[in-house]
């Protein structure tokens, strides 16, 4: 069984040019969250069309720990 957990990222518009923020990513790593999926965030300009990415749609998941109870295989 598989336990699962999203965030939402937007970039931040920078002298240096875009910034994720993804410094949390090793944390949740160290807590066996894998990345399964990341789904680009598009942004529509004044005329409704996509214009450029604004961040991102982060999906993880874990192994769900279980506990064995009385009767259970």
């Amino acid at each position: 069984m598989w336990e699962y957990h999203d965030r939402m990222v937007m970039f931040t518009e920078t002298p240096d040019g875009l910034t994720s923020g993804l410094d949390w990513l090793n944390d949740v790593g160290q807590e066996r969250w894998e990345l399964v999926g990341a789904i680009p965030l598009i942004a529509p300009n004044r005329d409704g069309v996509a214009y450029g990415t604004v961040g991102a749609h982060l999906i993880f998941k874990r192994p769900r720990e279980t506990r064995m109870t009385e009767g259970s295989l």
